[in-house]
């Protein structure tokens, strides 16, 4: 089977600043995949086609990206922000290339095959593989060619970038002033209006929800779904299926019986009396003394849990009671390790004495060795046979079906028939897809809602969920993306006024307060007048994590404060909430007090956010000065 190979990200699309300099391979030089023909085009840089296909290829990496990076399917706003971001990416990516053909950048074959060897995903042991290599394109489906290509694309890029923004450099006076802000701490005042307090009071009319649907008419609307039928081939349900008749299961254990065996280990709790190397004679016998005491409860009824709890308190002695995982012979003390391979599971050892003190043992469990058995390994090598006979039939199935499935292109029926498989329905999805399940999967998905399947209403390929688990599906229903009747989305539309309505109260009250201040009233007479609640945060730093991060932000964006003095302003939080703040106090530790490494570390960060902006100042004016023409519509 193939082995996934995954892009890894640490991004999302706010930060796609970054984005474009973190994902290696994902779009640069992508619009060199396809060529010709009369196929959709989403965009045209400066006369040359950037075509749905394309997009549908960089769209679907981003999206898989983006939900391993997010552990979760994409919602449907995220999903449209998602599109934009790709094809953006794309038009950039068309730039970039038609700037390095102009420039002449020139990348040999060599150090194309030195890129190549260093991704890791390629790599076995530390080495590059060609076994690795191969499987890697073929689930890209991509050819060595194209590929290589690819590569010799981004790194002409990479050649390009490091001539706009090697310039960028940064002196340790600038380094010293930015540490100075950095570390700059603030006085503050603030209260939190809740947007809760309005929300209950506030009446909504008939003619306000009308209004509101009518005013809002791109909110409302129940996105794009389908619901299909598939065929799932599964090596697991086929082994569930295999009939095991006792004789062909032992035959098939002495067959492979050096999978079962293993070398004898044993697993056991150890209480122990430490003694150290010098210790007196005295100082032994006291420890033995304890060791047969412990014995004597145990042999008494006494678990070695009482035991330790018993001691837990008790710091005058070096107890110690550990539980070990399953140990081979020889890594115990060899007094300690005679006595264990000479126990009976279960029982427990007499007091042994080794350099480190005096043990007991209890010996919890055996594996290996004296119990490699059919018996004790027949679970295990039932599994293994099942998975055996169903292998070749799971092959020989996947292979009749995708041809099944591609000879018979407007049916599932026959592939099910000739296979002996089932079809089955799934509920309605959207492109973000279900919370679990088949069509949770960024696969099955986007087989779902591809052009052939979706739009043909042909059947997909076959679709490998993962190893040993293939799905055919087709389209039984489409809705198209439409706007929600009225009457299905009045409680939210309800919620949406009084939100809306209590969001502007509270701000509106923010910004009374705010003049209420500026005009001289005190922080207690606010409070009384309008039931707030003043909070004070003296010291503050930027990364302070005991302050709402909004109220931080606005707080260290207020401008100096002069002696005496305060500044005041006003933030509304994503939660509706809006909070008033009083900036009394601005505190910068000396510059002088920066120094070696910690100014080193703050040039760098200086470069690299210069870096990063110049590189994308140079985009902008790419696409500024570039002939560009969208097509959105053919996203949808």
């Amino acid at each position: 089977m193939l082995q996934i190979i995954r892009d890894k990200t640490t991004g999302w699309i706010a930060t796609a600043i970054m984005l474009l300099l973190i994902i290696p391979f994902a779009f640069w030089g992508i619009n060199y995949y396809f060529a010709g023909g009369k196929a959709p085009v989403v965009a045209t840089v400066n006369g040359e086609d950037i075509k749905l296909a394309e997009f549908q290829r960089s769209y679907t990496n981003y999206r898989q990206q983006m939900q391993q990076y997010l552990g979760k399917n994409l919602t449907a706003a995220e999903e449209e922000a998602l599109k934009l971001e790709t094809l953006n990416k794309l038009v950039e990516s068309k730039l970039l290339d038609q700037v390095n053909a102009s420039f002449g950048l020139q990348i040999s074959d060599q150090q194309v095959k030195q890129a190549i060897k260093g991704i890791e995903i390629f790599q076995s042991d530390g080495k590059f593989s060609n076994e690795m290599y191969q499987l890697g394109l073929m689930q890209l489906g991509m050819s060595p060619a194209l590929y290589e290509h690819q590569i010799r694309l981004d790194m002409m890029s990479e050649q390009l970038q490091s001539t706009v923004i090697d310039s960028e450099i940064s002196t340790g006076q600038e380094a010293r002033a930015a540490s100075v802000l950095v570390n700059q701490t603030r006085d503050i005042h603030y209260a939190l209006i809740p947007v809760d307090r309005y929300k209950e009071s506030i009446a909504v009319s008939e003619q306000d929800i009308d209004d509101f649907y009518n005013e809002h008419v791109t909110r409302y609307f129940k996105p794009e779904q389908v619901k299909v039928a598939y065929i799932n081939l599964s090596m697991n349900k086929l082994a569930e299926q295999v009939t095991v008749k006792e004789d062909e299961l032992l035959e098939y254990y002495e067959d492979n019986k050096s999978s079962y065996d293993q070398e004898e280990q044993r697993k056991i709790t150890q209480i122990l009396f430490k003694t150290e190397e010098n210790a007196t004679e005295e100082q032994l016998a006291s420890a033995k003394d304890e060791a047969d005491k412990v014995l004597a409860a145990i042999e008494s009824g006494k678990s070695f849990q009482d035991i330790a709890a018993v001691y837990k308190e008790n710091k005058e002695t070096n107890f110690s009671i550990t539980e070990y995982g399953f140990l081979p012979k020889g890594i115990l003390q060899p007094e300690v390790d005679k006595a264990v391979y000479s126990m009976q599971m279960g029982s427990v050892s007499k007091v042994i004495e080794s350099k480190l003190g005096f043990h007991i043992v209890k010996l919890i469990d055996i594996k290996g060795g004296v119990m490699n058995t059919f018996e004790n390994n027949r679970e295990k090598a039932e599994t293994d046979y099942r998975m055996q006979k169903a292998e070749s039939n799971f092959f020989d199935l996947a292979d009749q079906l995708a041809n099944l499935a591609y000879e018979h292109p407007d049916s599932l029926e026959v592939a099910a028939s000739e296979t002996g498989l089932t079809v089955q329905e799934s509920d309605w999805f959207d492109r973000s897809g279900t919370e679990e399940g088949l069509t949770a999967d960024p696969k099955v998905i986007d087989a779902a809602f591809s052009e052939d399947v979706l739009g043909n209403r042909h059947n997909s390929d076959v679709v490998e969920v993962s190893d040993g688990n293939l799905v055919v599906l087709r389209v039984l229903e489409h809705s198209p993306r439409a706007r929600r009747p009225l009457d299905e989305v009045r409680d939210t539309i309800i919620s949406d006024i009084k939100f809306t309505r209590a969001r502007d109260s509270a701000r509106e009250l923010g910004q009374k307060i705010i003049d209420e201040l500026e005009s001289g009233k005190d922080f207690a007479a606010i409070a009384e007048t309008h039931n707030v609640k003043w909070e004070e945060a003296d010291g503050i730093k930027r990364d302070d994590i005991s302050v709402n991060r909004a109220v931080l932000r606005t707080a260290f964006t207020a401008g100096l404060v002069e002696e005496g003095g305060a500044i005041y302003d006003g933030v509304e939080m994503g939660s509706g909430d809006f909070a008033v703040m009083a900036i009394t106090g601005v505190h910068n530790p000396d510059p002088e007090s920066f120094k070696g490494k910690t100014v080193e570390e703050t040039r760098i960060k200086i470069e690299a956010y210069r870096a990063a902006n110049s590189w994308v100042q140079f985009l902008e004016q790419l696409k500024a000065e570039a002939d560009i023409t969208l097509f959105t519509e053919t996203l949808q």
